[in-house]
C-alpha cells in the first residue's frame, strides 16, 4: 500500500476545467477539505484561489509545512482572513465563486468581509460536475477501493455465526479491508450527512428507516448514530445485508451483497432476483447520452411491472428517490440516479443499487459500482450477484 500524491499534471487538468466553466468570474475560493485536495493536492486546513487565468494560489494554516509537502503548487502561509483581497490580488468589485453548499455561513461572512466589493456567487454545482468524470489517475484509485471492498465483504463467511451482533461482524469486515489500506472513515457531502463504513444489519433491523440519504437506515448504537449496524443478534433464514464502501488514497467503491444462515424465505427470494433484473437492465442503459433522470424511470417502472412498486428503494412515504449515485471522494457524487436531468458521461464511476425494503422483516438487493465508457459500463466490484447462503 501507498500513500499517493497527486502528480501536477492531474491537478493542472482539473483546474483548467474548472477554469473552462468559469464564465465572467475572476476565480474560485475554495475551502472544503476535499475540494481543496481535489484542486491542490493537500487538505490541510486552509484555501486554494484559483484564478480564471494563471496559476492556482494555495495557503495554508495547519499544517503548513505538510501541506508544502504534499502540494505539488507552491504554498503560502495563511495568517489571517481580513487580508485575503490583498494576499490574494482581489479587485475591487470582482466576482468570486465559493462553495455555498457547504461552506458555513460564518465562514462566508468573513470572507464577504475581507473581499469588500467583491460578488460572491455560488461555483459548488460546476466543481461537483466537474469531479463526476474521472481521470485515468483517479480510476486507478477507484478500482483498487473496489478491490479492497469484494475482498471485504467476500470475507462474511469467515466469520458469520448465528447469534453474533451486527456490530461485531462489521468489525470483522472492516478490519480485513482496513489491513488492506482502507482509510477508515467515509465522506458524505450532505449537511449533517454522517456514515459509517457500512450498513450490516439483519431482518427486521435492516428495514428500520433513518434520516440519510439512502434506500436503507437501520437501528444503529446510539441516538446520535441512528442507523448501520446495531446490536441486533444475527439468526438463521434471515436476510443480512452488507452494503459497505471500499476506500482507497480517498477514492470509494460501492457495493452490497445478501447474505443468510439457511434458505430465505421464497418471497424475499424473489424480490432478490427482481433486483437482479432491476440491475441488469440498469447496467446495459448505463452508458453516455442517457440521464439520471431516464434511468431511474426504468428502475421505477421496471419495479412497477415486476409488482414491487411498495419495496424498491423504500415502502410509500419513506422511498429514497434514486436508484444510484456517483462515487469518488464522497459516497454522494454526482450523477444522481434520480429524478435530475444528470448527463451520464464516459469515465464515471457510478454505484447502482436496487433494493427491496419490507418493513419488520428485512431488505434484499443489489449493489454495483460501475465504470461508464463509450457504449457500455463494466463493474468495477465483482463479486457474484447471488444471495449467498452459509
Amino acid at each position: 500500500m501507498e500513500y499517493v500524491l497527486y502528480p501536477k499534471s492531474e491537478i493542472d487538468s482539473r483546474t483548467k476545467r474548472l477554469q473552462s466553466v468559469m464564465g465572467d468570474l475572476d476565480g474560485a475560493m475554495i475551502f472544503q477539505s476535499v475540494n481543496m485536495c481535489y484542486f491542490s493536492g493537500t487538505a490541510q486546513e486552509g484555501l486554494v484561489y484559483i484564478q480564471r487565468d494563471g496559476e492556482p494560489i494555495v495557503m495554508a494554516r495547519k499544517s503548513f509545512a505538510r501541506a508544502r509537502q504534499e502540494s505539488p503548487l507552491d504554498v503560502k502561509p495563511l495568517k489571517n482572513l481580513r487580508t485575503l483581497k490583498e494576499d490574494l490580488g482581489i479587485s475591487s468589485r470582482a466576482r468570486v465563486g465559493l462553495e455555498l453548499d457547504v461552506l458555513p455561513y460564518n465562514n462566508y461572512a468573513r470572507v464577504a468581509r475581507a473581499l469588500g466589493d467583491a460578488k460572491l456567487v455560488d461555483i459548488s454545482e460546476e466543481i461537483r460536475h466537474i469531479r463526476s468524470v474521472k481521470s485515468a489517475f483517479e480510476l486507478g484509485l477507484v478500482e483498487e477501493a473496489a478491490r479492497i471492498l469484494d475482498a471485504g465483504i467476500a470475507s462474511v463467511p469467515d466469520f458469520i455465526e448465528e447469534g453474533m451482533r451486527e456490530i461485531d461482524l462489521a468489525s470483522r469486515v472492516e478490519s480485513v479491508m482496513k489491513s488492506m489500506g482502507h482509510q477508515g472513515s467515509l465522506r458524505f457531502r450532505r449537511f449533517n450527512g454522517i456514515v459509517p463504513l457500512g450498513h450490516l444489519m439483519s431482518g427486521p433491523d435492516a428495514s428500520v428507516p433513518s434520516f440519510l440519504a439512502s434506500p436503507t437506515g437501520g437501528k444503529g448504537t446510539s441516538l446520535l448514530f441512528p442507523q448501520g449496524p446495531g446490536f441486533r443478534k444475527i439468526r438463521r433464514n434471515e436476510p443480512v445485508f452488507v452494503d459497505f464502501a471500499g476506500i482507497y488514497n480517498g477514492y470509494i467503491a460501492d457495493s452490497t451483497r445478501i447474505f443468510s444462515l439457511g434458505p430465505l424465505p421464497a418471497k424475499m427470494q424473489d424480490a432478490f432476483h427482481a433486483s437482479l433484473e432491476i440491475l441488469e437492465a440498469l447496467s446495459r442503459e448505463l452508458r453516455p447520452g442517457r440521464t439520471g433522470r431516464e434511468l431511474y424511470n426504468l428502475s421505477e417502472s421496471m419495479g412497477a411491472e415486476l409488482g414491487y412498486a411498495d419495496f424498491l428503494g423504500g415502502p410509500p412515504g419513506n422511498k429514497c428517490g434514486f436508484v444510484g449515485h456517483g462515487v469518488g471522494l464522497e459516497l454522494d457524487e454526482y450523477p444522481v440516479i434520480g429524478p435530475l436531468d444528470h448527463p451520464i458521461h464516459s469515465n464515471m464511476t457510478i454505484a447502482m443499487e436496487p433494493k427491496m425494503i419490507y418493513p419488520g422483516i428485512g431488505v434484499v438487493g443489489l449493489e454495483d459500482t460501475f465504470l461508464t465508457g463509450e457504449s457500455k459500463a463494466t463493474s468495477l466490484t465483482k463479486l457474484p450477484r447471488e444471495i449467498i447462503q452459509v
